[in-house]
């Protein structure tokens, strides 16, 4: 089996990266299945991995919204608006992150099973639309939050040879267990798109497996 592993050595780091993105494409192989888009932030690139299938192939839940109007509390306006990089932010009761059953982000009960692939209404399909739309548009900006990493110890295929990056694009609470250790508050993971003309697409993601109950830690509550 092909694995990523994480070396002792490597810090992963919370926070916002804004950009432009350059290219996009899914990469189907591999223990978990991503959609990778790279991203110039001030000419640095970055790959912002997004998962598409979990490592133990549980099913993805998402919202998406192509008028994405909450500006949430990390003021995603302001960030899109702002200088490119990617910025730290802290977790935790007093976090500065997105939460997605404290913050009101989105109607929670309206995430839906999306494909990894196949035909139709798949997340490949859903994100190669916004990815070739923002190609094509010089004003488009990027706003991925999730976890940084910059190591390129991987046996993992990747669709963009690049070890710098954001992934964990999804909400990071409500796991049980080997996932139980990501759990924790105003620490999520999610994805903006800001085009000419201010309309912003908005992509939430978590897994079937996650249950939208959780303590002041982000441990479960109750069973999924």
């Amino acid at each position: 089996m092909i694995e990523r592993f994480r070396p002792a050595t490597s810090k992963y780091v919370y926070g916002a990266l804004v950009g432009r993105i350059t290219d996009g494409k899914e990469n189907p192989d591999g223990n978990s299945p991503h959609y990778e888009i790279l991203v110039d932030a001030a000419g640095t690139p970055y790959r912002v991995a997004v998962n598409i299938r979990s490592v133990e192939g549980s099913e993805v839940l998402a919202y998406n919204s192509n008028h994405y109007t909450n500006d949430t509390k990390l003021g995603i306006s302001g960030r899109m608006s702002g200088s490119h990089g990617f910025t730290p932010l802290a977790t935790g009761k007093q976090g500065e992150g997105l939460d997605y059953l404290r913050d009101d982000l989105f109607p929670l009960d309206q995430m839906r099973p999306i494909a990894a692939d196949g035909k139709g209404s798949t997340m490949s399909a859903l994100l190669d639309g916004q990815i070739q739309r923002a190609k094509n548009d010089k004003q488009a900006v990027v706003l991925a939050v999730g976890d940084k990493f910059d190591d390129y110890a991987t046996r993992e295929p990747l669709a963009f040879s690049l070890g710098r990056g954001v992934h964990d694009i999804h909400m990071m609470q409500g796991n049980s267990g080997k996932f139980a250790d990501d759990n924790r508050i105003n620490g999520d993971g999610a994805l903006f798109i800001r085009f000419a003309g201010g309309e912003t697409f908005a992509l939430f993601v978590r897994f079937a497996t996650q249950t939208t109950k959780t303590d002041d830690n982000g441990n479960p509550v109750q069973p999924v």
